[in-house]
């Protein structure tokens, strides 16, 4: 449904609102599951206010996921600059993801569900993007470390692997519905255990 010409621009706060509520929703019932009426009420927004500012339920899953991204890599250009070893930058670089995945939890969950649940019929979005970059990120201060001679020489993605499997084990424990089993500090003493294996002594 096209956006109304005659509505008068609402006020900023309500893009923010329909943002919040159709994460909320499309985490707890899926995307497929919600509906126009329910983000509405939910925001406490009309049904024009929404087409406004995202012209249809994709676009503000679109937009959704287009947001979370933007943060995504803004995080990940700081926790990137951070100095000092390889192995502290690492550590530090998975120890903020981690922080910023417990913050952002219910995104986490609706990538996730999206990802790896059955089909909800959202809009295409290439979620494989934030594994990739990830892996990228860390495979660049793996092979900064072997040229330093800071870490042995070896296989550079299983390293690479084996740290983010350290990491992605320790968010998605914050997924479950049981008490997390790991947490930060557990994820941060396994990656000391796979450093301790590949730092030259």
């Amino acid at each position: 449904m096209p956006a109304t010409t005659n509505l008068q621009q609402p006020a900023p706060e309500a893009r923010e609102r329909l943002l919040g509520a159709a994460l909320e929703l499309f985490t707890q019932r899926g995307y497929a599951a919600t509906s126009v009426r329910e983000i509405c009420l939910a925001a406490g927004v009309t049904k024009p206010v929404l087409y406004y500012y995202f012209k249809s339920k994709e676009g503000l899953y679109q937009q959704l996921m287009e947001d979370s991204y933007s943060l995504f890599e803004s995080m990940l250009a700081e926790l990137s600059s951070f100095p000092g070893s390889v192995r502290r930058r690492v550590i530090h670089f998975c120890e903020g993801v981690f922080d910023t995945s417990v913050q952002q939890l219910p995104l986490v969950k609706l990538i996730y569900s999206i990802y790896y649940g059955t089909p909800q019929g959202a809009p295409p979005f290439n979620l494989e993007q934030y594994y990739d970059r990830m892996l990228q990120v860390i495979l660049t201060l793996i092979q900064e470390g072997i040229a330093a001679g800071e870490l042995r020489p070896g296989n550079v993605n299983d390293m690479v692997w084996t740290a983010l499997a350290c990491m992605s084990i320790a968010i998605e424990e914050q997924l479950c519905h049981c008490n997390p089993r790991l947490d930060r500090a557990s994820m941060s003493r396994m990656l000391d255990i796979v450093f301790d294996g590949l730092e030259v002594h």
